[in-house]
């Protein structure tokens, strides 16, 4: 129980407060935001709010279909809902970033019960880093988020909840899994619960051979705690503790030897990374009657990363974020509520070379929701926010802190004239302070400050439902201004800097066809990047613009006989530009990725289910061989990233108890 030992390292945090509802969706006790259903989203706006009524795209996915997704990582579950926006670096806990509506990675930011995660000492979240341990709801926000967030969520927000009540007494589940490739999985989620309160532990372990040979395995640990009580009639506290280690073998690197300097494949079956996060955060909930509802959280994020280093050392990084957030609600009406909200922040980002950077942000913001009849609902938020970031050197030297009040306005409409249709859409601006990683970088080497960066998001969609058929299409283009970017210099060095005019644009649509015994969708995306301020013939392959497929589909299809449970899931990515070591430049990758997965679970008691499952099985295998001498690469279903090769067949058997 090494996770419950660092209590005393990181401290006590406790939490008063969180929103419920303001309509009846919570007219009973404040409830932990994981228990929502899964037609409501508890993200999008202050209050929770059916999805069917808020202008904002949300996907919600409860307790239910995280634990049918068979995810392991944060990555792997969002690998699923959006291929060609999830772009995964091959093989087991490998790099995973998502480009969400199209937009980059770094505009997306990860929330643990309200609280920010995501690392201060990288420049974009890693969702392969996240474990699952403890989560019970995921919600991905998709657009301009700044009103509701804050910095660096352009894109949006993956919004993650801690698990809820339990039954009353002891109940719980135990997963085993083994598999190909030396998979094993373990899970004991032991839980307790009484007439007010409960008790959880989730504690998981995985290991996997990665794609190749290497000295170690890919392997992971994790831990959570959580804890909560009922306080009198109309509040509820909460806590949660996580602890979460994983290494993940990366055996592939180059180089440039002198004296030609020619690109050359190294394989090193002993590198690798190794990361550590923890999270400490607690909560209460509180109404005042039926019209006042307040929330209040404080939450401690750490996150010590270790990388392979283009030395004898390796890299090493950390991260370290205190932050409270309270909101208060005021509903008047069945149709108006009005909320407010403060949230302050402490980011610490360490980097291998001692350079240290604090920024300290404080931000208060304000939202109301009108229903402007029956069927047509408006939404505006606003916020402005102070922000203030340190700079300390490795020789001790300190440059004028760098201070910056931004101002960011959302404004949403959502309008459901019956029979299952409904169109809605919204305009927002977002923005970014220069992430902690970026700005110590330019200045520790005599570059430039770096601006803001902002951007405008234009949204709109509609979906339909006719009996068993269910239709959505969505659409978004967002424009950026003072967008930072990198800039490879001579000598191997790098710079970075603000551009204009970076312009994402997408349209994506889905159809579905459900019935009590089984369901199919097919769904597709097109989308593209454009740098805008670059010539034509570099529009596409300039800085910020490349990374994207252009394309891409696919099908999901679940169905259930009986005591037998079946899925079946495929996607194809398509051509895209990206960045190849081998060729020192961006090039076009004229290629495509389908990804299909196959699995059963058959019920065998009330409690005790066998599940098999077949990821990844259009994958082909590679060999050290194979990489070394690039005899897979440019070649269709061989790698999603260039040099990176894509995860081979993997299967496993698992047996699930439930008590």
């Amino acid at each position: 129980m090494s996770a419950l030992r660092n209590f005393t390292r990181l401290g006590f945090s406790l939490a008063l407060g969180t929103s419920l509802s303001a309509e009846a969706l919570e007219s009973e006790r404040p409830k932990p935001k994981a228990e929502a259903a899964a037609t409501v989203t508890v993200s999008a706006e202050s209050a929770p709010v059916e999805l069917a009524k808020s202008p904002n795209p949300v996907r919600v996915l409860d307790a239910s279909a995280i634990r049918r997704s068979g995810a392991r990582t944060l990555g792997d579950l969002l690998q699923q809902i959006f291929p060609g926006q999830v772009q995964a670096y091959g093989g087991p806990g490998a790099a995973a970033s998502l480009y969400l509506g199209g937009t980059r990675a770094r505009d997306v930011v990860v929330l643990l019960d309200g609280i920010r995660i995501t690392d201060a000492a990288g420049l974009n979240p890693d969702f392969a880093t996240y474990g699952l341990e403890g989560i019970e709801r995921v919600e991905i926000l998709t657009g301009p988020a700044s009103t509701r967030y804050g910095s660096d969520t352009h894109g949006g927000v993956v919004a993650l909840y801690s698990a809820g009540p339990s039954k009353a007494g002891w109940s719980g589940e135990g997963v085993l899994g083994l598999g190909n490739r030396g998979v094993k999985q373990e899970q004991l989620s032991p839980a307790f619960g009484w007439t007010c309160g409960w008790a959880r532990l989730d504690l998981r372990g995985a290991r996997e051979d990665q794609s190749t040979e290497t000295t170690h395995p890919f392997r992971s640990t994790g831990a959570a705690l959580s804890l909560g009580q009922q306080l009198g009639e109309n509040g509820v506290a909460t806590f949660i503790y996580r602890n979460h280690f994983q290494g993940t073998p990366i055996p592939y690197d180059s180089d440039y030897p002198a004296p030609n300097y020619t690109f050359t494949r190294i394989y090193t079956p002993g590198r690798e990374s190794s990361l550590r996060n923890e999270q400490l955060i607690g909560s209460y909930r509180q109404n005042f009657g039926e019209a006042l509802l307040m929330e209040f959280s404080l939450g401690q994020s750490l996150q010590d990363r270790v990388e392979p280093g283009f030395g004898a050392s390796p890299d090493r990084y950390h991260s370290q974020r205190n932050q409270g957030v309270a909101s208060l609600a005021w509903t008047p009406s069945a149709a108006l509520r009005i909320s407010g909200m403060l949230d302050a922040y402490h980011e610490i980002s360490a980097t291998p070379g001692g350079d240290r950077g604090e920024g300290r942000h404080v931000a208060l913001g304000l939202e109301g929701a009108f229903d402007l009849s029956e069927s047509l609902r408006l939404v505006a938020s606003l916020r402005d926010q102070k922000d203030r970031i340190d700079y300390r050197f490795d020789d001790g030297s300190a440059v004028p802190e760098r201070s910056s009040s931004t101002t960011v306005g959302r404004l949403g409409l959502n309008w459901a004239p019956g029979k299952g249709a409904r169109v809605y859409a919204s305009y927002g601006t977002s923005y970014n302070t220069p992430d902690l990683f970026s700005l110590t970088h330019n200045l520790s080497n005599g570059f430039s400050d770096l601006d803001n960066e902002k951007s405008k998001t234009l949204q709109v969609g509609g979906s339909a439902d006719f009996g068993p058929w269910s239709l959505k299409l969505e659409a978004s283009r967002t424009r950026y201004d003072a967008v930072i970017f990198f800039v490879p210099l001579p000598g191997f060095k790098y710079r970075y800097d603000n551009g204009t005019n970076l312009r994402v644009q997408g349209v994506e649509g889905a159809v579905q066809f459900h019935q009590d015994a089984w369901s199919l969708e097919v769904f597709a995306r097109s989308q593209e990047a454009r740098n805008q301020s670059q010539p034509e013939a570099k529009q596409l392959l300039s800085g910020g613009a490349i990374g994207r497929p252009f394309f891409s589909g696919g099908l999901r299809g679940a169905a259930t006989f009986g005591d037998w449970s079946l899925f079946a899931r495929w996607s194809w990515v398509g051509s895209s530009y990206q960045y190849f070591d081998d060729l020192g430049g961006v090039g076009g990758a004229h290629t495509h990725f389908n990804d299909l997965a196959l699995g059963a679970t058959w019920k065998l008691t009330p409690s005790l289910q066998l599940e098999g499952r077949g990821e990844h099985l259009l994958q082909p295998a590679w060999s050290k061989e194979d990489w070394l001498s690039g005899r897979r690469f440019r070649e269709n279903d061989a790698y999603l990233i260039p040099t990176f090769p894509a995860p081979g067949p993997t299967l496993t058997l698992s047996l699930r108890y439930r008590y």
